[in-house]
């Protein structure tokens, strides 16, 4: 689903992390796990699309998670009526979305997508199985690049595997961190890659090489991750930023700092993240700047 561009650019990560394969968490506060913003109607409407259609490619559960859904359920709803009052009330079970006073029905066997349904952010569960943790469950309508149906399941090891040099660099510092994170100290980290369109669900295809004049457009991640007590499943959200490339324009330095982190990436990350795909197409936005 195309989306209106978001009137200022809220997330830069390449201007913070320049190495696009690092965990580059950083401490959460709790007060800020979700962030509502004026684009949730469209997001949500993105949902109930992708879920009429395909609900199987978008939200997918192991019968083992249904604790876990619960838990992701009712906390984060306490957490939108208590951080966001002026845009949550409560109804029924669920949740009316004030400014446009949407409620929205409740399937009590789907918790977690229930749960999606309230903010734009995707929300996905991992547990811990035989000794590793795996995907469990997931309502994920803004893939960026992956089928859920290959990776429900998986353990976060087989998930990464397309990831170039992962394994070497950080899936041992993946695996501690999962092992220690906690309820009350929740973390972040950001993503960034870049598409031929505004489209949110971006499932993966063969890629043409884009000519010269293909608009390109910025794709952010914020990613949070949190331990839910009860069951000591890991609550991850992921909400998607997409951005016309040419509004990198508006920030001193953006289009520079995105030139030399993409020369710097190894030619195993290029080709994970489509780079070679856009090369030609980048030439426009880069062809102005003096490095």
């Amino acid at each position: 689903m195309p989306m209106k561009p978001l009137s200022s650019l809220k997330y830069l990560p390449h201007m913070h992390h320049t190495d696009v394969i690092s965990m580059a968490m950083a401490p959460l506060n709790k007060q800020n796990w979700i962030e509502p913003d004026e684009q949730y109607p469209c997001f949500l409407n993105h949902k109930l699309e992708l879920g009429d259609q395909k609900q199987e490619a978008v939200f997918r559960a192991l019968p083992s998670s249904i604790d876990a859904q619960h838990e992701f359920y009712q906390t984060l709803k306490h957490h939108l009526l208590e951080q966001h009052s002026h845009l949550y009330c409560p109804v029924r079970a669920g949740l009316c979305y004030l400014p446009n006073g949407i409620e929205l029905a409740v399937a009590k066997d789907q918790p977690l997508w229930n749960a999606s349904l309230w903010v734009a952010d995707d929300l996905l569960i991992m547990q811990k199985l035989n000794d590793q943790y795996c995907l469990t469950a997931a309502s994920l309508c803004s893939p960026s690049s992956w089928h859920l149906s290959e990776k429900m399941g998986q353990s976060m090891t087989r998930i990464h595997d397309p990831v170039p040099t992962i394994h070497d660099k950080l899936t041992p510092k993946i695996d501690r961190f999962f092992n220690h994170l906690t309820a009350e100290n929740p973390i972040q980290r950001f993503n960034w890659s870049l598409q031929a369109n505004s489209e949110l669900a971006q499932f993966p295809e063969d890629r043409p090489i884009y000519p010269a004049n293909t608009p390109l457009y910025y794709r952010c991640e914020r990613q949070t991750l949190m331990r839910l007590p009860q069951t000591n499943a890991i609550a991850f959200t992921i909400r998607v930023y997409v951005y016309p490339m040419m509004d990198l324009t508006q920030v001193p330095g953006a289009l520079t700092q995105l030139k030399g982190a993409i020369d710097a990436m190894p030619s195993a990350v290029k080709g994970y993240k489509d780079i070679i795909y856009f090369a030609p197409a980048l030439q426009k936005y880069f062809s102005d700047l003096s490095l």
